[in-house]
């Protein structure tokens, strides 16, 4: 499964949270329990896509080197 490369909100770090696609309109992103929780998110928790509304339209994406794993930067 591809994993999610967006910025978490809290801490600023890489995400890694499984990215899905919307059958419906093709979004890609990742499902979090709050809105707005990561710069790549596409879903809410009840499986909702934030782009066209779709509920229980999602599929997980392949892992295909979409998100490679990146050390964070500390300051």
């Amino acid at each position: 499964m591809a994993l999610c490369t967006g910025e978490r909100k809290t801490n600023q770090l890489q995400c890694y949270g499984t990215l899905y696609k919307c059958k419906q309109c093709g979004h890609e992103g990742c499902m979090q329990n709050k809105e707005d929780a990561c710069s790549n998110q596409g879903f809410s928790v009840l499986e909702r896509c934030l782009k066209c509304g779709a509920t229980g339209q999602m599929e997980k994406l392949p892992n295909d080197e979409r998100a490679p794993r990146k050390t964070p930067e500390f300051i």
